[in-house]
């Protein structure tokens, strides 16, 4: 599904990923890029996530809408910006011809300044009218982008959400496998090696439905924590929660609570294979959606309070990043009781407790930050999208310890 030509992806679980979700129907939001029939002469952008190896250096990735040079034609291009300390800068990645389909890239990790790795989606049409969604890799060896190839999957289409990085030479991605809003859709998860990149069992879904795993955390190459939801398309209109260990041999999964009717997780960090939090969101009896924070202590996951904006009608994270085990920072976006304007959202964790974070809102009826990366207690990065005159605009918001504020980025 796509919005005014946004494609929206599983692992930004905000407000219009929750609005499907409160109503019992998650996974309508996974369909991917917005096709040529939505195609506007204006181009759309966004970014829906950042890594920063370092408060100076920053990486950042999504997707613009533009016209194909030399045709009529509009797709999704993938886009990548980097951060120098001071100023954004768009860096040219590989996006192949596609009419009527398109690439975006969900989720990036650096290890370095001059190696990261981006994971996403292609979508195609073929034949005419048939659409098709394939993994998408690439990476940054400081100097150039370049597509990785990925596997070749059993099933019809897969795209990948999440990717972290414990070395160059070793990544996790995740995703999901099979049609998408099919019930036999299943958690997808491939290993980087340095060289190649190879597909990694996961567990069957825990219930009927399908199953997806929307990011994913590691802080060694035996450990990685990943997290999203299933159940969506089981008859019941119900989702839950979701997370999947690695130990570096296999995938196991661990029981999360659900609270309300329905939930999801969206975002996952973690500082040890014992420490983790992952964010989302999850519906209440009054069909709302509110903020959704769980923390693993190494045997268990347990949810954790987190406030909601006064007068928002529904609010959700997508994404988080913790520093260390008493700092993290959540990021997403809420909407007022209209569902007219949405606003964006940040809490910060102390250890002991969430807490509302004040952020800018320079959209003028749409803001929402999709993803942030920390250095620090005192410097975060985060980045998203708002709306403009007739347009969606990349959005970069960077945190000082006090205070967040807008940080210029250029159009694709």
């Amino acid at each position: 599904m796509a919005e005014n030509g946004h494609p929206l992806t599983l692992r930004r679980l905000t407000p219009r990923l929750l609005a499907v979700l409160s109503a019992g129907c998650l996974a309508a939001l996974m369909a991917g890029p917005a096709s040529a029939a939505t195609a506007q002469s204006v181009i759309n952008a966004s970014l829906n996530d950042v890594s920063c190896p370092s408060a100076a250096n920053c990486m950042a990735v999504g997707w613009f809408l533009g016209q194909i040079p030399g045709t009529s034609g509009f797709q999704n291009f993938t886009l990548a910006e980097r951060w120098n300390g001071r100023t954004w800068q768009v860096l040219p990645s590989p996006s192949p011809r596609h009419p009527g389909g398109g690439e975006l890239l969900s989720s990036v990790s650096c290890t370095s300044g001059t190696s990261c790795m981006a994971v996403g989606q292609i979508q195609v049409e073929v034949p005419p009218g048939v659409t098709r969604f394939h993994p998408l890799a690439e990476s940054w060896n400081g100097t150039a982008w370049k597509v990785v190839p990925t596997p070749k999957l059993a099933q019809a289409g897969a795209v990948l959400t999440g990717v972290s990085c414990s070395s160059a030479s070793d990544c996790m991605a995740v995703g999901n496998e099979g049609r998408p809003l099919n019930p036999t859709q299943v958690t997808l998860a491939e290993r980087w090696n340095g060289t190649a990149w190879q597909v990694v069992r996961t567990p069957p879904p825990p219930a009927p439905g399908g199953t997806a795993l929307s990011a994913v955390s590691c802080t060694s190459p035996s450990a990685c924590m990943a997290t999203g939801f299933s159940g969506f398309n089981d008859g019941t209109g119900t989702q839950v929660t979701l997370a999947e260990q690695w130990n570096g041999t296999t995938w196991q999964r661990r029981t999360t609570p659900t609270p309300g009717s329905s939930g999801g997780l969206a975002g996952v960090a973690c500082t040890s294979p014992a420490a983790c939090l992952a964010v989302g969101g999850h519906a209440t009896p009054a069909a709302n959606s509110v903020t959704l924070a769980e923390r693993w202590n190494g045997t268990g996951w347990k949810v954790q309070p987190s406030p909601n904006p006064r007068g928002a009608a529904v609010a959700g994270f997508g994404g988080i990043s913790c520093p260390g085990t008493a700092a993290c920072m959540a990021v997403g976006s809420s909407t007022d009781s209209t569902g007219e304007s949405a606003f964006n959202l940040a809490e910060a964790w102390h250890g002991a407790s969430w807490s509302l974070v004040t952020t800018p809102n320079p959209g003028s009826t749409t803001n929402e930050l999709r993803g942030v990366s920390c250095t620090g207690a005192s410097s975060c990065m985060a980045v998203g999208d708002f709306a403009g005159i007739g347009n969606e605009l990349t959005l970069a918001e960077s945190w000082n310890g006090s205070r967040w504020s807008v940080v210029t980025t250029p159009r694709p």
